[in-house]
């Protein structure tokens, strides 16, 4: 049976100083904001500027197919 000492020390020995963590990509977050927000301000102009509302929505979409918007950015305007 190990010590718990020496199983500490084997551990930190063996394990690789960096920690997992997620990769960002400038590009996708900047679409991802910028998709959000237009979705803001598409729900706010609904009520009040209908035209103008159908323009921005138009945009987000085109945005939405052309541009790098991740599926949970999607997502989370659906839920705004």
């Amino acid at each position: 049976m190990k010590d718990l000492s020496n199983f500490l020390n084997e551990e930190e020995k063996s394990k690789d100083k960096k920690k997992p963590h997620a990769t960002e990509n400038k590009a996708e977050e900047g679409d991802d904001k910028r998709f959000i927000v237009m979705m803001e301000e598409y729900k706010r102009l609904r009520r009040t500027d209908r035209d103008e509302a159908n323009k921005l929505l138009e945009k987000a979409m085109k945005l939405a197919k052309t541009g790098k918007v991740s599926r949970k950015a999607k997502i989370a305007a659906a839920y705004i």
